[in-house]
């Protein structure tokens, strides 16, 4: 089993330490934000890093029991210490630490874990995000916690990560990349969607705003649009939509899957490959870029 250590309210879980083929992540470190759901594009990007042959770090929030959904009790699912498992049997180390993207001191010993156990950090993937309430936060109703507090996660998070392992890349000297998580409601104004669109906006403009900022230190900055795609957040964005219009869930679903040209949802291996490869060697050339990740839906 693998190791459990504690720190403070810091959780960390590390999988067993082994050693895979080569591939183009090889030898490079990740952290992934907002990993520690199974239907998640956050676990579906750590695995496909993993898989690419970079050692992976996990972070996510503890949940209380009753906001586990019955699939993840089904498979007895665990958030990061899951990850870290799944991990180490690809044959990649992997941290799972429990963190709140919103709380320096989290922040801080993320950073500090990840460079003492696997010596230093390539590659930051800003994931972690709140939906907040989108589909039914209507702004002039909504109440000003839900803003507040999906502000601080969705870019405050964002901020003080790149910050801090921004930081680590270079005083390391090597370079490394940041690819931020945004959505197609960065791309256009939805209504309803309280401050979800307003954060995800803002993440392309500091993702742009960072790409110049950071390019002297050879540290590449790019983002990712995901369009609809099949995850519990997505699930629960629609579930809110058909209680407020009171219509079946599948009418919101088929609504949105008519939009879309390709005809269908996304899955998060589609999503995690897109950042694979802005992670990776063939993108080395690419920064300050926004890449929609959608079946079509939008061509800016």
């Amino acid at each position: 089993m693998p190791e459990l250590l504690r720190n403070g309210k810091q959780g960390v879980m590390m999988g067993k330490l082994g050693s895979g083929p080569d591939g183009v992540l090889d030898g490079k470190v990740a952290v992934v934000t907002g990993a520690a759901r199974y239907r998640g594009i956050g676990r579906a990007i750590a695995l496909r890093l993993a898989a690419d042959g970079a050692d992976v770090v996990g972070t996510g929030l503890a949940r209380d029991p009753s906001e586990i959904p019955a699939h993840e009790r089904e498979r007895g699912w665990r958030g990061v210490a899951s990850l870290a498992e799944e991990i180490s049997a690809l044959g990649r180390r992997g941290l799972g630490i429990i963190a709140d993207v919103t709380d320096q001191s989290d922040v801080d010993a993320v950073v500090r874990e990840t460079i003492d156990t696997l010596g230093h950090i390539d590659i930051l993937v800003n994931n972690a995000a709140l939906p907040s309430d989108a589909g039914v936060a209507s702004i002039l109703d909504m109440d000003d916690e839900t803003w507040l507090t999906t502000v601080d996660v969705n870019l405050n998070g964002l901020y003080r990560m790149t910050k801090a392992c921004g930081r680590a890349m270079r005083d390391r000297g090597e370079g490394g990349c940041i690819i931020n998580i945004s959505s197609m409601a960065g791309r256009v104004g939805l209504a309803n969607y309280g401050a979800y669109c307003a954060t995800k906006f803002g993440v392309i403009g500091l993702t742009q705003q960072l790409a110049i900022e950071l390019a002297p230190h050879r540290i590449r900055v790019n983002c990712t649009c995901p369009g609809s795609t099949t995850t519990d957040m997505m699930d629960g964005t629609i579930h809110r939509s058909a209680e407020a219009a009171g219509i079946p869930e599948d009418g919101i679903r088929k609504a949105i899957v008519s939009q879309i040209p390709w005809g269908r949802q996304g899955r998060v291996e589609e999503q995690a490959a897109v950042v694979a490869f802005l992670a990776g060697p063939d993108a080395s050339y690419i920064t300050g870029q926004t890449l929609n990740v959608d079946g079509g839906l939008r061509f800016d």
